[in-house]
């Protein structure tokens, strides 16, 4: 947004007058507003590191999140637990708080999504590795 003003008699001028109407002066004061929208977003995240594993044990995050399919924010709860082969997450709707996603199963079977792309070369084979160390 933009105003202009007589720099000597402080009138409001319109744009295309070159002379103020008031008192005659041509000197100008422009005043130009500038406005802008901020979002702030919070996330937290931590890992728990065992002896003899070389992935964490544990992860979890909560908080915002950019949600890839809908290119929106959204809040999430992700727990990771490798020594019990747990996995959830919750994805939910920032404005509605409806829940956009769910998913609570062994991570074992979490399989096709994020880094979880690790591919069996047939069905009989073991887990991955890492979920093995140690058992």
């Amino acid at each position: 947004m933009k105003e202009i003003y007589c720099k000597d008699c402080r009138e409001k001028l319109p744009e295309d007058d070159k002379v103020c109407p008031n008192c005659g002066g041509k000197k100008r004061n422009i005043v130009v507003i500038l406005e802008d929208k901020i979002e702030l977003h919070d996330q937290i995240k931590g890992k728990i590191k065992e002896n003899g594993f070389r992935r964490p044990v544990k992860e979890f995050k909560v908080g915002d999140d950019l949600y890839r399919k809908s290119g929106k924010w959204s809040h999430i709860k992700r727990h990771i637990n490798r020594k019990d082969d747990y996995y959830k997450e919750i994805v939910k709707d920032k404005t509605t708080g409806e829940i956009i996603h769910k998913c609570e199963e062994p991570l074992s079977k979490h399989r096709g999504h994020g880094s979880a792309k690790y591919k069996r070369k047939s069905k009989d084979e073991q887990p991955h590795p890492q979920l093995l160390e140690n058992k």
